[in-house]
């Protein structure tokens, strides 16, 4: 036995020095037409992209024209990940309180805003008191209706309170971008945070510039040295600017191109998860003839949403009736067949509301091309076989935004919701649906069935059982479409593409981009 164990040995010990002997292995070449694997990332270079209109604001508490790019310039202390839940980002680590009436966030120490001061306990306190003032009227102070306010224990530990229990808590901090409190008066046109690139200028009509914020507090980070957004409205033309190479990337490839962009070589086409976001025709219920329920419920017969999927989303798009998606606990599938495509129907209910011969309506697009447009124009149609005829009003988002929020419309093709780790993000975030800073004039029908709908969403916040919180919002759901004054159309699914040689470039479940990690193989 011994003998054989020594031969053995002998012989493993040759093999070995035979193979350290050997010219090194080298790695495989790749096959024809395979492009070779990045070597890793690389340090320096521009990204150019464009994300379709010029900015309105950069001010990270208002999700409006080009919101996407707010990760750029802004961090919260927590942030939603791409499986769907919560994890550590200015803040190290947080405890929710046992009363489910507070969150203690602990900060990381050396955080360094881009005005070159440290980041403290005393920003969030400033920040949250900021996000719930209500008077501002920016939409995050949607997510802090409960908050109460912020203390700080020390310099990097702050507990958040809240009257209620709120099960949304967590979502509200992932949005509670931070910000210095000196730079409040001009945030709209110069962001400051503590964003991995810091913002150089922005010439409207040109271009925005940001360039690598050299203390950015994730080591090594970000790769590239600048970030240039050139406004080009027009999606033709941002694919041509895209093809040529005047841009490294755009978001909002229109859906006709898709496959088609993703079958050439060099450029890599990708979209945000579908489900959170969804395009709308709204309704506002104090307009004639839209304070009339039956003609609001006229509109949600006389619509083809499959028409305007395959018509308007070239067949990409999900048709939806119940906003929800199915991976929510909070889904109602007894709903989904809770209005059905049935033109006799609308036109017998047009004529119960005294409307035999029907009415005609503008309405007010959000934009001047696009998605928003498409639908519309499809389902003008669709409205004129019913009887309404539909004057449609494509409006340039600097004027279309005070038209929204001041409800100075009767009908809008919209898009709405967000991405929230919990449901209550449908009727605290999204507009539509939100029982308070409601632009469709829902707020005022205090006599009929309002104070009933606020109360359930109310009650589903403040409960804690998932059972009895999904029957609230069942309810809720019925209420919403009972009133019919949103009509969901399709699921919104944002779709960017960008040169294969731009590599690790992030776009999240909410449409954010990410582009601390994005680097340039060039």
């Amino acid at each position: 036995m011994q003998k054989r164990t020594t031969l053995t040995t002998l012989l493993l010990l040759a093999v070995l020095l035979l193979a350290a002997c050997a010219p090194a292995a080298q790695p495989a070449a790749p096959a024809a037409g395979e492009a070779a694997a990045p070597a890793g990332p690389k340090a320096g270079g521009t990204l150019t992209l464009s994300l379709g209109d010029d900015f309105v604001t950069f001010h990270p508490y208002y999700d409006v024209t080009n919101a996407q790019i707010k990760p750029v310039f802004f961090e919260a202390p927590i942030r939603i990940s791409d499986a769907g839940d919560f994890e550590p980002w200015l803040a190290e680590s947080w405890e929710e309180g046992e009363d489910g009436l507070s969150v203690t966030l602990h900060l990381r120490q050396g955080i360094k805003f881009h005005n070159g001061r440290e980041l403290t306990a005393d920003d969030v306190v400033w920040s949250v008191d900021y996000a719930r003032n209500t008077e501002i009227g920016h939409h995050l102070s949607d997510r802090f209706q409960t908050c109460t306010g912020a203390e700080k224990i020390d310099d990097y530990t702050v507990k958040i309170n809240y009257s209620e229990h709120t099960a949304s808590q967590l979502d509200g901090i992932a949005r509670l971008y931070i910000f210095p409190q000196e730079a409040a008066e001009t945030i709209d046109t110069v962001p400051v945070g503590t964003g991995p690139f810091k913002f150089i200028e922005w010439i409207p009509g040109d271009s925005m510039t940001a360039e690598r914020f050299e203390d950015y507090w994730r080591e090594g980070l970000p790769y590239l040295d600048k970030i240039v957004v050139k406004p080009i409205p027009d999606e033709q033309a941002r694919l041509v600017n895209l093809k040529s190479g005047s841009i490294d990337a755009l978001v909002g490839v229109p859906l006709s191109e898709k496959a088609g962009l993703a079958q050439e070589e060099g450029m890599v086409v990708g979209e945000a998860p579908a489900g959170f976001t969804f395009y709308a025709f709204i309704m506002n219920v104090n307009a004639p003839p839209f304070d009339n329920v039956k003609v609001r419920q006229a509109f949600q017969y006389a619509i083809n949403r499959e028409e305007i999927s395959e018509t308007a989303f070239h067949g990409q798009a999900t048709p939806l009736l119940v906003p929800y998606p199915k991976t929510s606990w909070a889904y109602a599938p007894d709903l989904e067949d809770y209005y059905t495509y049935d033109p006799e129907k609308a036109k017998a209910l047009l004529a119960e509301a005294g409307y035999p011969d029907g009415f005609s309506v503008q309405m007010l697009i959000r934009g001047t091309g696009g998605p928003h447009l498409d639908q519309a124009q499809v389902f003008q149609q669709q409205l004129a076989a019913i009887g309404v005829q539909v004057e449609l009003v494509p409006t340039e988002l600097p004027q279309y935004w005070p038209l929204l929020f001041d409800s100075n419309f009767s009908i809008v093709s919209h898009a709405t919701g967000d991405a929230t780790v919990d449901p209550s993000g449908l009727f605290e975030g999204a507009a539509c649906c939100r029982p308070f800073r409601n632009f469709f004039g829902i707020t005022e029908n205090q006599d009929d069935w309002f104070p009933e709908y606020e109360q359930v969403i109310l009650q589903a916040r403040e409960e804690n059982d998932q059972a009895a919180r999904k029957e609230h919002y069942h309810r809720a759901l019925e209420i919403l479409l009972e009133q019919a004054w949103t009509i969901p159309t399709v699921w919104d699914q944002t779709v960017h593409a960008y040169k294969s040689e731009v590599q690790d470039f992030r776009v999240d479940m909410d449409g954010l981009l990410w582009l601390g990690e994005t680097w340039l193989d060039r």
